[in-house]
């Protein structure tokens, strides 16, 4: 590749004994014309399954000694840094994560300047095995973190399910995101075309369910106003209360208008990040507010108190 063309990026995660690798191998399989470059991530893993090493991928390199959500991020922007000096540049990086990474401060990772010029996400996967996910969910706080940063979720191991508790478990996936595409396979096979993000939010879409209320305590509040934000103090009050309540709130995405000015920003947080950027003009849609909270417990009378400091009482 020519080295103005960003490297694109695959982020796999899932809890331990998902499918991960058996994902990554199928989707390397499909890239085998592309350069591909892995980033592996597990404690005391020595190395990935041999033979995906030397049929679809030109090199791998392994961070070991820690979870690269928290410990390694300077590691992780190293071996980045010196996958750019290399002579042939990947087309495709693909990031394995620990089975216990959160992976909210990688995807947080590639929307800083000096990584997103060089590297573009395209998508976050998160492998889930059907035979557990409920249990997971429960026990587990990284599993709903997981699952709540996912552009897609992959729900594996779905052989033998009986199809109601299959459409029980794809109900509960899409409570806990409701922003993901979400599809089923047998064996961690899947297409390309499936790890491709899909939006969710739209104002020609049905919205996500508000309040959504389960066993595993995360749930899903849909805030929606026709009132515009002063950009400067939604910036304020979601940045004070997303680090402030990290450990509950997950993840923030949506759009949002602004008085006296045509475009509409786009809002999006994961980890220890928050972006709000103008992704172009609302054309013949109204301009209104929508914006989608992930976490665990929270309360919708929580969320529009938080949000009600930054609101203008009409677009202008």
């Amino acid at each position: 590749m020519t080295k103005n063309n960003p490297v694109k990026v695959y982020l796999v995660t899932g809890f331990l004994g998902a499918g991960k690798t058996t994902l990554l191998n199928s989707l390397l399989q499909q890239f085998s014309t592309l350069r591909n470059i892995v980033i592996e991530n597990e404690f005391g893993k020595v190395n990935i399954d041999a033979s995906l090493v030397s049929a679809q991928v030109d090199d791998v390199y392994e961070l070991t000694s820690g979870c690269i959500c928290c410990s390694l991020d300077n590691d992780l922007l190293e071996v980045l840094g010196n996958i750019l000096q290399l002579e042939d540049r990947p087309d495709q990086l693909f990031i394995e994560t620990t089975g216990i990474a959160d992976p909210g401060n990688i995807i947080g990772m590639f929307s800083m300047p000096e990584v997103k010029a060089h590297y573009q996400l395209v998508s976050t996967i998160c492998v889930v095995d059907a035979e557990n996910v409920e249990e997971r969910l429960e026990q587990v706080t990284e599993v709903g973190k997981q699952l709540s940063c996912a552009d897609v979720i992959v729900l594996n191991k779905v052989k033998g399910l009986p199809v109601p508790a299959l459409l029980r478990l794809q109900q509960l996936l899409e409570e806990v995101n409701p922003l993901a595409f979400i599809t089923a396979t047998e064996d961690g096979c899947v297409r390309v075309s499936d790890m491709q993000p899909r939006e969710r939010i739209g104002r020609d879409q049905a919205p996500p369910v508000a309040s959504v209320k389960t066993a595993h305590k995360i749930n899903t509040v849909l805030f929606e106003s026709p009132h515009p934000f002063d950009l400067n103090m939604l910036v304020f009050v979601l940045d004070l209360h997303f680090n402030m309540y990290s450990e509950q709130l997950y993840r923030i995405k949506g759009y949002v208008a602004v008085p006296n000015d045509p475009q509409k920003y786009l809002v999006q947080s994961t980890g220890k990040y928050l972006h709000i950027l103008p992704v172009g003009p609302w054309g013949d849609v109204t301009p209104a507010s929508t914006l989608v909270f992930i976490g665990k417990e929270l309360k919708t009378a929580t969320i529009e108190r938080i949000l009600k400091p930054a609101q203008k009482e009409s677009v202008g």
